[in-house]
């Protein structure tokens, strides 16, 4: 018998060499897909800036159409208990030094100091006040809008206001002759969970 010839192996086929006219397409390719990607997250940042723009123009006529002031901030310096601070660019205040405390959220049958008002300002709670003596009618509508939120709104009566009815937020004040609840429940809705420290819980009362 004759031995078997061993198998020559078998020559590998060439790599294929992309001619200048391949070459050119394949850069044309990537150049289309890196257009399309900058597009598409130029879009995207577009229309998010569009979206913060239209928000801030909506919110800008809504404090416009509730006749909403805006007072300089004060800062947030915690006084020492029992300490007592005056000099407040607004009344009621809505920014500021504050007690170290604040007050829990709800209706509340006492006035709250101004100090202590603006620890809650400070977490983001609309405080609903007004003139003591108001029609007992109009107290009745403002205690039960307050009962209607769960947290981060206070109802309270408040001496010496300048208004029968005012509503505050951190930096923001409304200032009304009566017990409008729907321009409160707009005040609320605008400005609630707005404070600089937003966020923190009622204390329990």
């Amino acid at each position: 018998m004759t031995a078997a010839k061993p198998s020559k192996p078998k020559p590998q086929g060439r790599r294929h060499r992309p001619s200048a006219a391949e070459r050119a397409a394949a850069r044309r390719r990537r150049r289309l897909r890196i257009i399309a990607w900058g597009t598409a997250a130029v879009l995207v940042v577009g229309g998010a800036v569009g979206f913060a723009i239209v928000r801030s123009q909506a919110n800008t006529r809504a404090v416009r159409a509730l006749g909403v002031q805006t007072f300089a901030n004060q800062g947030q310096q915690h006084l020492q208990p029992g300490q007592d601070y005056t000099a407040y660019n607004s009344k009621p205040p809505t920014s500021g030094p504050h007690a170290p405390t604040p007050a829990p959220c709800g209706v509340s049958g006492e006035a709250i100091p101004n100090t202590v008002q603006v620890h809650d300002l400070e977490h983001g709670v609309v405080m609903v006040q007004y003139r003591p003596g108001l029609d007992q009618s109009q107290v009745q509508a403002l205690e039960t809008l307050g009962r209607s939120y769960t947290s981060h709104v206070i109802v309270a009566p408040c001496p010496g206001l300048p208004s029968p009815v005012t509503a505050t937020a951190w930096t923001k004040l409304m200032r009304l002759d009566r017990a409008d609840t729907s321009k409160l429940r707009r005040f609320i809705g605008q400005f609630r969970q707005h404070g600089p420290e937003a966020g923190v819980p009622c204390p329990i009362g």
